[in-house]
């Protein structure tokens, strides 16, 4: 009896280990936006292609939620307003993801919230400056589950300010992830 205890007991704590694990993944920015909101005006431009990089680990905290604790690298396209003024950006955040997951199928549903850093280069008439700021985002996303590989579209919203002006970039994504 004490054997078949220990069994179930030890048998619990593997599948439980194998739900928990790290993960990386990337995405690629398209259709992404950045608005300049200075409180008097405000104009907006899409950006170029961008992408980002990520690293986590997840915990099962239910059978049906997983929550993923990352940390984020994004590059954000530049966004040219015309000719003699431009913006482009990285940012590093951390990251909560909550995933939602249906047992039914392999599809699953997330949450991104996330703060950090956004570090904003400005170029005007030929004149460049960078600095970086508290930033924070939140987003999104759906998914199909693979065997260890995640395939994902989503939507992110990004915020930071500047010296008295709001910048906001915000698009959808589109993104892999692997499952250690």
């Amino acid at each position: 009896m004490k054997k078949l205890i220990l069994l179930a007991l030890l048998s619990a704590s593997a599948s439980a280990n194998e739900v928990d694990h790290f993960y990386v993944g990337g995405n690629l920015l398209v259709g992404h936006n950045t608005e300049l909101d200075a409180g008097i005006a405000t104009i907006d431009e899409s950006n170029d292609l961008g992408g980002g990089v990520y690293a986590g680990y997840n915990f099962a905290v239910h059978p049906n939620v997983d929550l993923g604790v990352e940390l984020e690298y994004q590059h954000f396209g530049e966004a040219e307003f015309n000719e003699d003024a431009s913006v482009k950006g990285d940012a590093f955040y951390i990251n909560a993801r909550p995933k939602f997951i249906d047992k039914g199928n392999k599809l699953y549903s997330a949450l991104i919230l996330g703060v950090g850093s956004l570090k904003g280069e400005t170029n005007v008439f030929g004149i460049s400056e960078s600095e970086s700021k508290f930033s924070y985002q939140a987003g999104l996303e759906v998914g199909y589950m693979l065997d260890n590989v995640d395939l994902a579209i989503g939507y992110r919203y990004r915020s930071a300010e500047f010296d008295g002006v709001d910048i906001n970039i915000q698009g959808v994504t589109v993104g892999m992830r692997y499952n250690f």
